[in-house]
Order: structure tokens, then C-alpha cells, then sequence
């Protein structure tokens, strides 16, 4: 019987390790590039359009605007649920650039900071993968957002690979 016992408080054990898991930090990004029919100045109204919508909490910002090289970052912020999607809500902030040439762009998430405040608010760099795999869900929405906004009403092309940008 104690040998029973033993055995499954190792594996709870083991189990709860699993998810400290490190991710290397040049994985700790969602990119991916899009084309789409429009010229490079009318990608980057509707992006910007897009983040003037989408970017209204306090602490997002839009850091760059730059129409000649095509550029525009922002910093955004959001939530995700750690434990069973709805115990504890951490919240965490994120980098978004928008890299924009004729017909195509790329969009990067990166610079992933969570927050921890069971106690006292502390902040570090997102490093571990359950945490990872939470946040690129909901960067993977807001991908989709701009996506969808920024080729709204024309026809969308095939996806480019990061080796083609």
C-alpha cells in the first residue's frame, strides 16, 4: 500500500515537472507572412487600422509608424487562463512588428513578457512551453484579425514562407 502511494505522489511529482519545460528564446516568436493583391501603401493603412482598433488597452502602444520603410510596431497586451482555462488569468505583454513590401507582410510576435501577481506583481521573459502554447493561441487570433482585415474585399494569394521574405 505505501509502495502504491509513493508511486503516484512521484508521478504527480513528474507530471508537474513536465511543464517546466524551457523554450529556446529564438522559438519564443509567432511570424508568418502573408500576401496579398494590394500595393505596399494600402497594406499599410489597414494594418495601422487595424492596430488603432485592436490595440486599446492602457498599456498597448503603436511605437512605430513608418510609412517609407514599411514598418510599424506596437506593443499589446492580453490574458490567458494557466490553469484548466479559467483559475488563474495571467496577464502578459508582447511586441508586434508589421514588416510591409508590394503584395506581401510579415507579422512577428515576439518579447513575450508574463506577469505574476499571486502575492506581489513580478514580471519575467515567457520561457516555458505550457505557457508558450496558451499565449500562441491567442496570438494566433489576433494573426487571424489582421489577416482578415487587412485583405478584406480582395483576393488573398498563397502563404509565403519565411525562406521567401
Amino acid at each position: 500500500m505505501k509502495y502504491s502511494a509513493g508511486f503516484f505522489i512521484g508521478l504527480v511529482f513528474l507530471a508537474g515537472c513536465g511543464t517546466l519545460v524551457k523554450v529556446p528564446e529564438k522559438e519564443r516568436m509567432v511570424r508568418q507572412v502573408f500576401t496579398v493583391n494590394l500595393p505596399k501603401n494600402e497594406i499599410f493603412d489597414r494594418a495601422l487600422d487595424w492596430c488603432a482598433k485592436k490595440l486599446v488597452n492602457v498599456n498597448d502602444d503603436i511605437v512605430v509608424k513608418d510609412r517609407d520603410k514599411g514598418k510599424i510596431i506596437a506593443k499589446g497586451t492580453g490574458k490567458y487562463s494557466e490553469y484548466f482555462d479559467f483559475l488563474v488569468d495571467r496577464q502578459f505583454s508582447y511586441n508586434l512588428t508589421i514588416e510591409i513590401k508590394e503584395n506581401r507582410y510579415r507579422v512577428t510576435f515576439d518579447n513575450v513578457i508574463v506577469y505574476y501577481d499571486e502575492r506581489q506583481i513580478r514580471s519575467s521573459p515567457m520561457e516555458y512551453r505550457t505557457e508558450f502554447e496558451k499565449v500562441r493561441k491567442k496570438m494566433n487570433v489576433l494573426m487571424d484579425g489582421i489577416r482578415d482585415y487587412v485583405s478584406r474585399g480582395v483576393a488573398e494569394k498563397e502563404e509565403k514562407k519565411e525562406e521567401e521574405w
